[in-house]
Order: structure tokens, then sequence, then C-alpha cells
């Protein structure tokens, strides 16, 4: 799509014209607010632009106005990439009157998807909501799906701090996104969006999305004048949350949330404020007491109890909100009078998110933070650490499935030397890309290196080999895709099997092979199995077999596809054959060099696992500062806060998050643990050495058949499920689960592994 304004000669954007304030006007604004109107005019001005705003300033307009002036002009589509399934329908019955959307995401039907798909290739809807996997994803909710849109004007990337790998919330699938909508549907023109993203996040990200440094529009980093701040470190924190919501302070509110970091903790809280409150609360301030005292809200919840939830607290009829960080993304009520966390936040970015969902009426709001005062919330967040790491040995697992030697001939051959005929079969052959490290030698055919393969890799059994979750692999390609070496290519996930069954048996597959090349070569590799009752059937590695031949995969999965239906002598028309054709096994889809020397492979997994360790550091370390900075602005108890807040606390927090956003907050780890002194919360390893052992020594005996890591030992401990040793499973075991929380975890790991060494003997 061109842009709809011209820019000026000296590549600025134009002046606003009236008809963006007239739009402005019908969507129901007066006025834009700072930052909105330079995001909208670069957008129409066909300009990429990053957007750094805080929750709450109006991040949503600037594709919305944009979207709606552009679909004036002719018929075409904005896309808005969001990772919120649970309020993407919300958000879509939330826009506008004027702007017509529809959304489609992994929780919808596939006649839903059809519907919504139907829609948009109509020309029937201005905006298209996709989660990232829809895009990028394999299947039906792939990009193959995609396909016949109208011209596309801009894409939007909601919550776009996910892009960066040096991001708090990191996301691969978001790399991906951006791929898929630059090479497979054109778009040039890109709007990110995020609110919380410190300086070098918002470089990272400007990169990703290929806008300049300047491009990157950031307001102010403030908390707002009306938002009260303070924090408490209370021996008792759930009785200190009711004396709080008791206090004269508190009990005239009638819109509160509060925060917990463990979904068994907000059932409970939640329950505990029915008990104690509902006598206590007065009705709020028209009278009218809400129909309910306290509910709660997390993930684990079903759908339609979370929509229940969350309408009952929009329209007045619930009070207190429990929840996890899941509730509030995406809500939009703007008379939120409280939001109290009960536990240390993740972040700052965690923090200044929820906070930011308190009073965007602009009328006062309180926002209370209890930290626990022997730091257990923040033995909590740790753990959440420790579970995104893992071990020297899974790292170089992968490194050796992501990097199998392969048997190709290294010296190109032209394609006439190689007496291609299947271009005229209808299947493209792949072009041949040079790996970096062959570009930067010189050309000749002794030292020509690999140029390369497609691989898979199948989910579940690489998830169970490494022990580690499906996120944690694709973060690690990821890094090897961004390295600045470019050792793999990371493409969007596919089925690696083909399982085809043949009712007629040798004969009939045979004859299908004169009309399938492919079904040819894995013939002619591996001979087919008899089912009985006459059939036969053959299960291959299509991704495999494509990358044998040169072949593209999407035409060789659709020769295969074609095989189930024979087109009518007379009319033409398909009928069925009888055959039999399914696509198995999800798998991490990538293209990588299959002749890496064995020092080139360390090199690999030293860096992996550097990083690794980095980002671990990292973490920690955020945490600690994270941890440290409420601390110092705490009261030993909430009794000063129960009636007046002290104004004097929350500007020194409020300046302590202003400069951690306006400084270079997230990048690099923040010193060692000596500089910073012991982290809080934990216990000296020599107190509890000879009983450690102990219950190591009785958890080897109590489950014989496993081969145990000290990784894994020290997770149980710590109450980190992994792949290999659930929670559901070992978590039953209260005798280990969660035991010594209060000991460091690589501690905990060391003497594990020095008891699996002496058990063994």
């Amino acid at each position: 799509m061109p842009p709809l304004y011209l820019r000026e000669p000296s590549g600025q954007v134009a002046e606003t014209p009236a008809e963006v304030f007239q739009a402005l006007e019908q969507l129901g604004y007066q006025a834009f607010r700072p930052g909105q109107e330079q995001a909208v005019m670069r957008i129409l001005s066909g300009m990429s632009t990053l957007l750094v705003l805080p929750t709450g300033a109006g991040k949503s307009l600037c594709y919305q106005l944009p979207a709606l002036l552009y679909a004036r002009r002719s018929p075409c589509l904005t896309l808005v990439i969001s990772p919120l399934l649970s309020l993407m329908d919300d958000q879509v019955s939330g826009l506008p009157p004027g702007l017509k959307a529809t959304c489609i995401h992994s929780g919808m039907t596939r006649k839903q998807r059809d519907t919504a798909l139907r829609k948009v290739r109509a020309a029937q809807v201005h905006v298209l909501m996709l989660s990232p996997e829809a895009l990028a994803g394999a299947g039906e909710g792939g990009p193959a799906c995609l396909t016949q849109l109208p011209p596309v004007a801009f894409a939007c990337i909601d919550e776009a701090h996910c892009l960066s790998q040096w991001s708090h919330n990191f996301r691969p699938c978001y790399l991906r996104v951006c791929k898929v909508l630059r090479e497979r549907m054109g778009v040039h023109c890109f709007l990110g969006l995020t609110a919380t993203a410190t300086r070098s996040t918002a470089r990272d990200v400007a990169w990703h999305l290929g806008v300049a440094e300047e491009a990157v529009l950031r307001g102010p980093v403030t908390i707002p004048a009306n938002l009260h701040l303070s924090v408490s470190m209370d021996r008792d924190p759930d009785q200190a949350l009711v004396t709080l919501l008791q206090s004269e302070r508190f009990r005239a509110l009638d819109s509160v949330i509060v925060y917990c970091n463990r979904r068994e903790d907000t059932e409970r809280v939640a329950a505990l404020l029915r008990t104690c409150l509902r006598e206590a609360w007065a009705p709020g301030p028209g009278g009218r007491a809400p129909e309910a005292v306290a509910e709660a809200y997390h993930a684990g919840m079903c759908s339609r109890e979370r929509r229940r939830v969350q309408r009952a607290f929009m329209e007045g009829q619930l009070r207190v909100v429990v929840a996890t960080v899941a509730f509030g993304m995406g809500l939009d009520r703007p008379d939120v009078r409280a939001v109290l966390h009960l536990g240390l936040p993740p972040s700052f970015e965690s923090y200044v998110q929820a906070v930011g969902r308190a009073g965007r009426d602009g009328q006062p709001a309180h926002c209370h933070l209890f930290l626990q005062a022997q730091g257990e919330d923040l033995r909590e967040l740790r753990r959440h650490v420790h579970a995104k790491t893992t071990d020297f040995c899974a790292v170089k697992k992968l490194v050796q499935r992501a990097f199998p030697p392969c048997t190709c001939s290294h010296t190109q051959r032209s394609p006439e030397e190689e007496g291609d005929h299947s271009q005229e079969r209808g299947l493209a052959r792949a072009p041949v890309t040079m790996c970096p490290r062959e570009a930067e030698q010189p050309s000749s055919e002794h030292t020509a290196r690999c140029p390369g393969h497609k691989r898979a890799l199948p989910v579940q059994p690489t998830v169970q080999a490494l022990d580690m979750p499906e996120e944690a692999i694709e973060t690690l390609l990821c890094y090897l895709e961004l390295h600045p070496q470019h050792w793999l290519e990371l493409l969007a996930p596919t089925y690696a099997h083909c399982h085809l069954r043949c009712p007629g048996g040798p004969t009939q597959l045979q004859a299908l092979t004169h009309r399938c090349p492919p079904l040819a070569v894995c013939l002619a590799q591996q001979p087919p199995e008899n089912t009985g009752q006459g059939s036969s059937s053959v299960e291959f590695d299509v991704v495999q077999l494509a990358d044998s031949m040169g072949w593209e995969l999407v035409p060789v999965r659709r020769a295969l596809h074609q095989l189930q239906w024979d087109p009518e002598p007379k009319t033409g028309a398909p009928r069925g054959t009888g055959v039999l054709v399914e696509f198995r096994e999800l798998a991490f889809h990538l293209h990588s060099p299959g002749d890496l020397t064995a020092q080139e492979k360390d090199q690999i997994c030293d860096f992996l696992y550097s990083r690794v360790q980095d980002r671990e550091r990292e973490a920690l370390a955020c945490l600690h500062h994270t941890f440290r900075a409420f601390h110092s602005v705490a009261f030993p108890s909430c009794g000063p806060c129960l009636e007046q807040p002290d104004e004097e606390r929350s500007a020194r927090l409020k300046a302590v998050l202003s400069h951690y956003f306006e400084e270079e907050g997230g990048e690099g780890p923040r010193g060692t643990e000596a500089e910073q002194g012991p982290e809080p919360g934990l216990a000296r390893l020599q107190d509890w050495e000879d009983q450690t052992r102990r219950d190591i020594r009785h958890l080897l005996s109590s489950w014989p058949e496993q081969q145990f890591s000290g990784r894994a030992v020290a997770r149980i401990f710590h109450g980190i499920g992994s792949p290999c040793y659930p929670a559901q499973v070992y978590g039953r075991d209260r005798r280990f689960w969660r035991k010594y929380l209060h000991l460091s975890f690589h501690a905990l790991a060391h003497l594990a592994t020095e008891e699996i060494l002496l058990w063994g003997r």
C-alpha cells in the first residue's frame, strides 16, 4: 500500500491535515495525547515507528486511526499482532464504532477461523488481529491460510518488547512474525507498541522492526501524579492485606486488583477476603454494594470462568479481583481505585504495567506493595529464573541435533549436471544459499563448504531428550540465528513425518509413483509395510526427503496430499482414491550446515551456555535490584499507610522507576553477588549440608529407576517441574518438593552431583 500522505522534501512528515482531526473526533476523542499525533502521521506517511508510552496513555489509538483512514481510501487491511489470546475477542468488540475488526487465534474452531477469513477476504473488516502463532505457526493457523487477503496498509506489533532478546519477556516466535510479514506478505511499514522498554531494549526492538533510532518515539516515563505508591514489610502479609482493606483509606474503594505470584495464592487470598471483608465493607460511594467481595483469576481457570470474573469486575458487580499478572492486560476500566501486590513483582516492567491500570480517569488511586520480611517472595521468583536455565550437557545435545554431519557433495554442480527434471513435475528446487562461513572464504572446489540443509527436530522427542520446555529450546535456536555468524536459520514449525496408507497395496503404490516423484524417491529408499487386508503403508521424514532432493517442502507436501484424489476422466472433477495421507509430528524447522568441525561445535556450545548463564545472572541481579529498591522505601509494617499516603516515599519510588527506564536499565548484569552483598532469603549451605546430603540420598533411593542429574535434584528441592520430572508427579512427594527453597540452587546442584557420583560407585 502506498502511504496516505507524502513526506516533505526534507523527509519529515507533512503537517497534520484536517481529515485526521475529523477521524479523531469520529473515534470519540477531542484531541491527541502526547506522542500520539507524531506516531499517527508517521504511519500515514508510510514510515515504520516504535512508540513507547506508559500503560493507559492511548497506544491503541495509534493503529486505530491510521487503519480507519487507510480503509477509507481503498479496500485494505491493518494487521495487529497481539499475544493476548484470552483478551483478543474483547479487544475486537471494544474497538470504536466505525472500525470493523475480526481476529484469528489458536483458541478458535476451524469454522470460526474460516468465517473470519471470509470476512477479511471480502474486505468487510478494517483490522485483523492475529496471535503470533496464528501468523507464523504450523498447520492451518499458519501463514499458508493467510492468502488472497486485501493489500496490507501496515502491521502493528503490540507488546513489541517481546522482539528483543534483551527484554524481560523475549518471545522467539515474534522474530518469525516480522520475517513472515516482510517476506510472505510484503509488509514494509511497521508500528511497534510497548509500555515497558528501557532504552537498550527499545534500540534492539527498533533494529528488528527496521526503525531508525530517531524514529523511536518515547513518552515521558513518569508514574502519574494521581497514583500514590507505598511499600511495607509485614510479618503476616495476608493479615496486613485484610487490615489495609479494612482501613479508612481503602474501605470505600469499590474496584481493587490484588496481584499474587502463584495461582494457588489467588484462590487462597480470595477466600480469605470473602471471609473477612463481607461484613466489614460498607456500600460504595453510590450507596450500592457490589454483589461479590472477591474472586480469583488466573490462567489455570477455564476461559468461561475467566470471562465471568472479568465481566463482573468491569460491570461493578465484583469489588476485588485477586489475580496473577494475566489479569489486567488489555483491561479498559478507567476507575480502578487500587492495585495491590502481595509479594515482590518479577520486574520493574511488570510493576509499572500493573500500577498503570489504576486511576486512568485522573482521580486519586492507591498502589501498595507487601514485601515479605524474610525474602520468601524473592525465593519464589528466583525459582522462575532457574526454571528457564539448563546445563552444558543439554546444550551439547541440542547442538548435536541441530548440526548433524551430512554426506552431501560440497562442490556445487549446475542444474544441468544434476539432470534436474523436477521442475517439469511441479516441484520447485530449493535455492542454494551459502552459509556465512563459505561466503567469507575464497571460492574454489577444495574450500567450498556445505551450503546447509533443511532439518526437522521433532518437538516432543527433543523436549524429552533435553529435559527442556519447547520455548526454552526455541530461544536457544534463536540465539544461534541472531549470532553474528548466523549459525542457522530458524524457519516456521512444520509437521515432519508423512504417513501414507494405500488400500490397493504395492500395486497401487507403484502406480502412484508415476505422478508423484516424492513417493517414488521414498519407495526407492524404503519398502512399504503390509498392514493387512491387502493394503500397504509407508511413513517417512518428508523434510529430509525434500532436502535430499533439493526440493522445496511446500510443493512436496502438496504433491503427496493430492494423492488422495484423482481427476474424473470426462469432467476433470476430483474423486477419492482411497489413499490416506497424514502429516504428523510437529517439529522445529531449521536450515543449518552439516560440515561444522568439532572446534566450531564446541564454540557454539560455549556461546550458548555462556548466554544461558549470563541471562540467569542478569535476571537474578535484576530481581535483587528490584527487591532492594522497594526495600529502600518500605515501612516496617502497613500501619503508616492506613490513613494517609506518604508523599515523600511515593515520590522517591517514582524517581527510582523513572531513572530505570530513562537510563540503560535493561542492559547487562548489574554486578556480581559479592558487589551487591548477600542475597536476601538464603541460608548458609554449611548449616544444612548434612541434612541436605541425607535427603539427596533418600531421593535417589526412592526413585532408583531414574537417572537424576544434579540440576534435576536441585529443581525438585526448589519445586521446579520439567518435562522429565513433572510437578504433577514429583510434587506429590512433600518430603523433597520445595524443601530447600532457602538454599542456593547452584549449591544444591553441586552437592547433588557429588552424591550422585558417590551413589553410582
